[in-house]
């Protein structure tokens, strides 16, 4: 809880219940994406004065204050996470909606070597790659030889 206060007063933020209750989330699941809704659900339902918009406005003040970061992950939708203080990119899974971090430091300096071949000065970047996790795979292989083998067809020949 020390660390939480913390970094609200590195950030010079007063630390409300509803600021407090959302970087405590971060700090607990450090490596989770969440959306506004999924912050609002797992909040404590004791945190004093914590409504959905209570929400949203800590969400807004403590990424502008860097301590969370967020992404676009599609279809209009925006995750959060704890701003572990290392860039990184993002595998969404079109079917379940898992989110996976992509460390790679050699995808970084691409994006910063585009930037530089155009006369650009790399500040950031924002890649999310989108398709399907390996346990959505193999459940829809699974799904795929169980349709075959109904209609007496073996998948693996083909």
């Amino acid at each position: 809880m020390k660390a939480i206060y913390a970094d609200l007063k590195r950030a010079r933020m007063r630390p409300t219940s509803s600021r407090v209750a959302v970087l405590q989330l971060f700090h607990e699941f450090p490596y989770e994406h969440l959306t506004a809704d999924q912050v609002f659900r797992r909040v404590p339902p004791a945190t004093e004065q914590c409504s959905l918009a209570s929400v949203y406005r800590a969400l807004a003040q403590l990424l502008d204050a860097g301590l969370i970061s967020s992404a676009w992950i599609g279809e209009q939708r925006v995750v959060y996470e704890l701003n572990r203080g290392t860039r990184h990119s993002h595998l969404v899974c079109s079917d379940c909606g898992t989110v996976r971090d992509i460390d790679d430091s050699a995808l970084e300096s691409q994006h910063e070597a585009i930037a530089a071949a155009r006369e650009f000065r790399y500040a950031s970047a924002s890649l999310v790659i989108f398709g399907r996790c390996a346990q959505c795979e193999a459940s829809l292989d699974s799904a795929v030889r169980r349709t075959g083998a109904l209609h007496g067809v073996d998948r693996r020949a083909e």
